[in-house]
């Protein structure tokens, strides 16, 4: 490996443990979150999400944070997870929200209330999807630094466990986002006219790499 190489990893990897900092990621982490669960599906969504979790993870380690790791890491792309729970959601219940007797049935009998009916679903995901990112946008916009340089601790000092420390605001709702979502996927069965078979292929069609 040659010197010029060496250094242009050694500038990848600074990139990347400084990610939320940086705003070329945060743009490069928008665009391909909104293009592809929009253009494609909800599983490219989930691939970015678990990326970002994996450079969070990785970037912890160099930074020379080993306790907790994996916690720490879901705590820190919580809002994400939120996201696709909210999305994943929204797949089992849009028929009850938009009348099982109505728009549903219809969706059932004919390629163009088919298609009426997919559209309406694409367009609450997206603003499900664009409130999300401007979230992001806004954490990366006005957050500071993070880790050891967030703490102001040295770097042998492990700073102390996010949810240990007192909930914002925006941990509160997201958390409890996070529970209510995850209970309301869980209970689908229960609360629409989906079945437990019927609920588990929405959300594997939802999940499908290449739905076309």
């Amino acid at each position: 490996m040659n010197y010029a190489t060496r250094r242009r990893l050694a500038r990848a990897r600074r990139w990347l443990a400084d990610h939320d900092n940086r705003v070329t990621f945060t743009i490069l982490y928008i665009t391909l979150a909104l293009v592809l669960s929009m253009a494609i599906s909800m599983f490219w969504l989930v691939a970015v999400v678990t990326a970002h979790g994996v450079i969070e993870y990785w970037s912890l380690g160099r930074a020379g944070i080993r306790d907790h790791r994996l916690g720490r890491t879901l705590w820190h792309v919580k809002l994400d997870i939120a996201l696709v729970l909210a999305a994943l959601w929204l797949g089992l219940y849009i028929d009850l929200l938009f009348g099982v007797a109505g728009l549903s049935a219809a969706a059932r009998t004919g390629a163009q209330a088919t298609a009426r009916f997919v559209a309406w679903q694409r367009t609450i995901r997206g603003v499900l999807l664009a409130s999300d990112e401007a979230a992001l946008a806004a954490k990366a916009a006005l957050g500071g630094k993070k880790h050891r340089v967030d703490t102001g601790l040295p770097r042998y000092q492990v700073p102390p466990r996010p949810w240990r420390l007192p909930w914002s605001v925006g941990d509160w709702l997201t958390m409890g986002s996070i529970a209510v979502l995850l209970a309301m996927i869980l209970t689908a069965p229960l609360i629409t006219d989906h079945s437990l078979t019927e609920a588990i292929a929405i959300l594997a069609d939802d999940l499908h790499p290449w739905p076309f």
